[in-house]
């Protein structure tokens, strides 16, 4: 696919490196926490649970992004389901449908306006990147989304901090002690920040959340801002969300005979 054909869909993989978030007010600096504080062992577990119970998100999105050679603003429709399942949909001015990328366990098709078939393949490490710029898995995608991209088991608190608005973050590393997330929850015990870091500390990705509101009984974030790499960011805006729908596998595969716009390629009430 040229280069100008991968510019289309740009819009519709970064919105799944996306999910909630946005800046928040300086608050006063962090002072460590000793280490029979029973906070951060709570928030962590309160963490867990809730993460175990989100499982699928649907909902509308508006995209904006920031990176050395690239600016877009667009707006979606976006359905990610675990463990591997997720589809966007980039629309025009009027709701018509510009691209459908689909990402359905290992095979991923994308398909664009005007480009006739869709191009099909399997899922591979770095897809997201090779299309959109975005060094990020479709599995991080949908946590991110789901609004809890909680750590691997392996990974434990080596560390914890708060301050005095009462914010708590905790640093969880790996066997090592290698810090490898951050964690930061705001003095109602939410995830507003989560960080991802590499070798030597190294950055990987940021994610920040914000714009709280209730779906479907649960405290939602319905901002994201996602920087990754320390250059390309993204902000997204999301509303008529539906949590923990149960949502058709179909809805995560194209048919080889649909084109954009038709009721096939498109989820009904989308």
């Amino acid at each position: 696919m040229r280069f100008a054909s991968r510019v289309a869909v740009l819009p519709a993989v970064l919105v799944l490196s996306l999910v909630l978030g946005a800046c928040r007010s300086p608050v006063p600096s962090f002072l460590p926490l000793s280490a029979d504080d029973p906070r951060p062992q709570r928030l962590l577990a309160a963490w867990k649970s809730d993460g175990e119970r989100r499982h699928s998100l649907r909902g509308r999105a508006r995209l904006s992004v920031k990176g050395p050679s690239l600016r877009l603003q667009g707006k979606q429709v976006v359905l990610v389901q675990r463990p591997d399942q997720l589809r966007v949909e980039v629309q025009g001015l009027f709701g018509q449908t510009l691209a459908v990328l689909v990402i359905d366990g290992r095979d991923y098709a994308l398909l664009q306006a005007g480009q006739g078939a869709a191009q099909r393949g399997r899922v591979y490490p770095g897809l997201l990147r090779e299309l959109a710029g975005i060094d990020l898995e479709p599995e991080d995608v949908i946590a991110l989304l789901l609004g809890v991209p909680a750590p691997a088991p392996p990974l434990g608190p080596v560390a914890a901090f708060a301050n005095a608005a009462g914010d708590v973050r905790v640093d969880l590393g790996d066997a090592s002690g290698r810090v490898v997330r951050r964690v930061r929850f705001d003095f109602q015990g939410r995830v507003v920040r989560v960080e991802a870091f590499g070798e030597a500390a190294s950055p990987v990705w940021t994610a920040d959340y914000g714009e709280f509101a209730e779906v479907g009984g649960v405290d939602f974030p319905h901002r994201l801002v996602l920087v990754t790499g320390g250059e390309a960011r993204a902000e997204v805006a999301l509303r008529d969300l539906e949590l923990n729908a149960d949502l058709p596998s179909d809805w995560f595969r194209l048919p080889r005979s649909a084109g954009p716009g038709s009721p096939a390629v498109r989820p009904p009430g989308s």
